[in-house]
């Protein structure tokens, strides 16, 4: 894909992997939407993708209302005349044990992780599909490998990937890629505040490079999941 003019809109772009993605692709010429709750983030995310030579409107607001979801859809197509990409990254954790955990984080969690991407997957596609896009799934090597105090997390990101599975042989005929990418840990404050013993972890940067790389793939080729690890963790 051409990204330079190409339309696209990032989810959870306030912080840590989506403002990397989202500042990423304002670098390289694409036209950004960035959508986040937090609206004073976005603002400073706008400043760097336009101090730099790009093109960004902010979008703020919950994307567990459905109403936020399609009006970040429609403020794309108006600010920059329709969408080529869609980074479904927004996610929250949950942390707590399976007995502790409350209706409201379960709620959260996956209404955060898995139906405002379904949403928001759902109202992109006829735009996505007029000249071939992609949709991004950033999920979790979570959603394979169990973690202890993660189980709705684990559970959201699990469902998440065959989403995206299912989403992928409906839609490829029409010329739209989607692409899960399942990081391990990365060093964004997700599960707590970064650190220098978190060195050895995947950088946000990583996440967003990849996400150029897939973009910039042969129109005709598809890279469906994508798999990242850090190179040396620490030895259990």
């Amino acid at each position: 894909m051409e990204l330079r003019g190409a339309s696209a809109l990032v989810t959870g772009a306030g912080r840590g992997i989506g403002r990397a993605i989202a500042l990423s692709l304002g670098r390289a010429g694409a036209h950004v939407t960035a959508v986040s709750r937090t609206a004073p983030e976005l603002e400073s995310l706008v400043r760097e993708i336009e101090s730099a030579g790009g093109r960004a409107v902010a979008f703020a607001g919950d994307i567990r209302e459905r109403s936020v979801c399609e009006g970040a859809v429609a403020r794309t197509v108006q600010a920059h005349g329709g969408l080529q990409v869609l980074v479904n990254n927004a996610a929250v954790a949950g942390l707590a044990s399976f007995a502790e955990t409350t209706d409201e984080q379960w709620a959260a969690v996956l209404e955060t992780n898995l139906t405002a991407p379904f949403r928001l997957t759902r109202a992109a596609l006829p735009h996505l599909a007029r000249k071939g896009g992609h949709v991004f799934m950033i999920s979790s090597l979570a959603g394979r490998n169990p973690v202890s105090g993660l189980s709705a997390y684990c559970a959201s990101k699990a469902a998440l990937d065959h989403l995206a599975a299912c989403l992928m042989l409906e839609v490829r005929q029409k010329g739209v890629k989607v692409t899960t990418i399942a990081p391990g840990s990365v060093d964004t404050g997700f599960g707590g505040p970064p650190s220098a013993e978190g060195s050895w972890k995947l950088q946000a940067e990583d996440v967003a490079g990849a996400v150029l790389d897939l973009l910039r793939t042969r129109d005709d080729a598809h890279l469906s999941r994508v798999e990242m690890r850090p190179l040396r963790p620490p030895k259990a």
